[in-house]
């Protein structure tokens, strides 16, 4: 369980997202799933992702992407509406927004739209997991440093505060797994050139139970999935920090 501290802020002003990834991963007892879903996909969302784009994927063999667990969820298809885009492979499909973040509401708005059509395909016969991952960086005025967190680390009688560091590490919270990343110094760079430099944070919040009810209690899930990573990001973060990113209450 997160330990619970200060209240958590409605927004940021200086907000530091970099991407908000929505995932879901699954089986099917069809084949091409990867090249049916485009054409169903954008009919069903009124036509709003008009640009159509074949990743580095879609030219490996399907055998090879079926056998290989390394390539089983990677994408070959990606659907286009800016500032949203739509990625599809076999076994997965993904709803991703990168900066400027549209906010929760939109987002879930959109994640709501494309779950209800991807129910009606029938075809993601086994729903295995879903997840919510927001990547963050934060400014640094001297790099590397990881002195804008609630972490320690030492490596024996080394303090590790201002090396470069990278860590991954897990935690349950009420039937849920978040995969937590961090890199100092880490860099980012979006489609539109505009780069960022500081704090890696990288917050995977994972669902993975199988249940007979999971579309009829997804929005619940996924808006307690969006709680939870939210308020472990800003449980993480000094208040400090979080006063310099200026929070709206």
């Amino acid at each position: 369980m997160i330990e619970k501290g200060r209240p958590v802020p409605k927004r940021l002003r200086k907000e530091p997202l970099i991407e908000a990834v929505w995932e879901v991963r699954f089986s099917s007892d069809k084949e091409s799933v990867a090249e049916l879903l485009p054409g169903l996909i954008y009919q069903a969302m009124g036509k709003s992702f008009p640009k159509t784009e074949r990743l580095p994927a879609s030219n490996l063999p399907r055998a090879v992407l079926l056998q290989d667990a390394t390539l089983r969820y990677v994408p070959t298809v990606r659907l286009e509406d800016p500032p949203y885009s739509i990625q599809i492979g076999e076994h997965v499909v993904s709803l991703s927004c990168p900066r400027p973040y549209t906010g929760w509401g939109e987002f879930e708005s959109k994640i709501i739209q494309l779950t209800k059509k991807l129910k009606t395909t029938n075809l993601l016969t086994r729903l295995e997991r879903f997840s919510l991952k927001y990547i963050d960086v934060i400014p640094l005025d001297e790099m590397p440093s990881l002195k804008p967190l609630q972490v320690k680390v030492k490596l024996g009688n080394h303090e590790l505060t201002t090396n470069p560091i990278q860590l991954r590490t897990e935690l349950f919270e009420n039937g849920f797994r978040h995969i937590i990343q961090i890199a100092s110094p880490a860099q980012a760079v979006l489609t539109s050139g505009e780069r960022f430099e500081g704090l890696l944070i990288d917050i995977d919040t994972i669902y993975q139970q199988e249940t007979d009810e999971f579309w009829g209690d997804f929005r619940q899930l996924l808006n307690r999935a969006h709680l939870l990573n939210k308020n472990l990001f800003f449980h993480i973060l000094t208040q400090e920090t979080e006063i310099q990113l200026e929070p709206e209450y």
